[in-house]
């Protein structure tokens, strides 16, 4: 898990670990990018940006449902890297 100088976590990291925290661990459950940004109370805009690169590093999955919504989801890589830091 990637902390800064002053030993908090890094944004990317505190994602994973919200959307673990939500349980957003399939398809079956995943949300879309505004309900995960209302919940880590940040834009959409700058949600989507760091999902794009969780999703570039495989800790994330997108996918459109049925309406056209794009949601969100932890691969399972998301999830051994974010329990991994914690165990």
């Amino acid at each position: 898990m990637a902390y800064g100088e002053d030993g908090k976590l890094g944004e990317d990291d505190k994602i994973l670990l919200l959307m673990h925290n939500l349980s957003l661990v399939h398809r079956e459950i995943a949300w879309t990018s505004l309900e995960i940004a209302k919940n880590a109370s940040i834009s959409e805009d700058y949600l989507i940006s760091m999902l794009k690169q969780l999703e570039a590093r495989g800790y994330v999955r997108s996918f459109s449902d049925a309406d056209g919504e794009k949601k969100y989801y932890l691969t399972g890589i998301g999830i051994i890297k974010i329990s991994t830091e914690f165990t």
